[in-house]
């Protein structure tokens, strides 16, 4: 590739450079026809003069060629067209040679001239394909730093809570209340949780989601300003296509950690939104039976419904090996009933006595959803439906909680 470097067209703006090289490749294909005079002999005068003038026009450009060609031409006329060191023509053949000069000149000023425009076109590209790829790394590496970062917040904090439990477990003193603060000290950390994932998606939203939505809008201003390139076309629409994957991706994520439906319309329309979409993204044909309209809970009482809804459906994924199942919501005298089964390869009775005796373990899984509807004065059981499982919750219309406030702290054992 290094020596193709000297076939590099030279950019316009170099325009003494151009003529230079223009008038140095003329007396250059003069020096070489001397040298090959004891070769060529009274044949092929200006073949010489020809590879000079094919080189400028694809390096220098059609003007700087047709100065080559002159100087090349009236050197070799000169010098070696006879009658030599004369500029008179004396037969119809060295006639001819001269308009076939002419002529064949023409045909390779045109061509490299085409051939050098492409190139500067494919020169310039790559220099914006370059461009972007250094933005795109620069970019990348911000994203790792602020990854980094991100991760050894979540170390700290982590770390600074396994020593918050630490102490508290070297405090307990009465397994009973043990029992019960730990409880709270779960509930709480889900609550936020659930006010972490709520902040994060409204800040994904209103941040990474406008910023991409603006980006768009840029690049179709861009794309009606400047229709005259047409090799920056293509770039747009690639920056439109990952602006859209991006957005894509930003709206699902948003939505996951907290879809806007579960506040604005409620756990019914939240549920159908959420079976549906993991229908799609899993392949498990899901069956929703929930009431076009139905009275709506408290708001906790949805946030619980939705979040067993979530983990429910997330365990049928991941360890049921299930093709479908069935989502019912209904509302039945002062409670409200939320199912969820499935045609997988079940729980043996072990497991199901292990889920039963692990109340002391709240804050993850099936345990998690269990401290959640008990607080809120409900009932979640298990049940095993050979083949399939059956997870079934009971919410009172009527909601006695004793959650911990968010902004209260939590009395430990002394």
């Amino acid at each position: 590739m290094r020596n193709l470097r000297i076939l590099t067209p030279i950019p316009i703006q170099s325009v003494a450079r151009r003529y230079v090289v223009a008038v140095l490749t003329g007396i250059l294909a003069i020096l070489l026809r001397w040298l090959l005079d004891p070769v060529l002999g009274h044949v092929a005068f200006y073949a010489t003069v020809y590879i000079a003038v094919a080189y400028c026009a694809i390096v220098c450009g059609s003007r700087p060629a047709l100065v080559s060609g002159v100087i090349g031409f009236v050197g070799v006329f000169y010098w070696f067209v006879d009658p030599r060191y004369s500029f008179r023509l004396i037969n119809l053949p060295e006639i001819h040679g001269v308009i076939g000069f002419l002529l064949v000149s023409a045909v390779l000023i045109g061509f490299g001239q085409a051939n050098r425009s492409k190139q500067l076109v494919l020169n310039n590209t790559i220099d914006a394909l370059t461009t972007e790829a250094a933005e795109r790394q620069r970019a990348e590496a911000e994203l790792r730093k602020a990854h980094d970062e991100l991760e050894q917040r979540v170390i700290e904090r982590t770390s600074a809570l396994s020593q918050a439990l630490k102490q508290l477990e070297s405090e307990i003193a009465v397994r009973e209340q043990a029992e019960s603060q730990l409880r709270h000290l779960s509930l709480r950390l889900m609550t936020l949780q659930d006010e972490e994932r709520r902040r994060i998606a409204r800040d994904l939203h209103d941040t990474a989601g406008q910023t991409l939505a603006a980006m768009k809008m840029s690049i179709a201003l861009i794309r009606q300003l400047d229709r005259t390139e047409p090799a920056l076309q293509p770039l747009l629409d690639d920056l439109d296509a990952l602006a859209d994957e991006a957005l894509q991706e930003v709206r699902t994520t948003s939505y996951l950690l907290h879809p806007p439906l579960l506040d604005e319309a409620g756990v019914a329309s939240a549920a159908r939104w959420f079976v549906e979409g993991f229908s799609r993204r899993s392949g498990i044909q899901v069956r929703c039976d929930i009431p076009d309209k139905m009275e709506r809970p408290s708001r906790e009482c949805e946030l619980v419904l939705f979040r067993v809804l979530q983990e429910s459906l997330t365990n049928v994924h991941r360890h049921s090996e299930a093709t479908a199942a069935n989502v019912r919501l209904a509302r039945a005298h002062e409670v409200f009933q939320l199912e969820i089964s499935d045609n997988g390869k079940g729980i043996s009775e072990e497991r199901l006595r292990r889920f039963e005796t692990s109340a002391n373990k709240a804050g993850v899984g099936i345990t998690g959803m269990r401290e959640r509807v008990r607080e809120l004065g409900g009932h979640l059981e298990i049940k095993s439906l050979n083949p399939g499982t059956c997870i079934c919750v009971t919410l009172p219309t009527t909601i006695q909680t004793s959650v911990p406030d968010p902004g209260s702290p939590v009395e430990l054992a002394s």
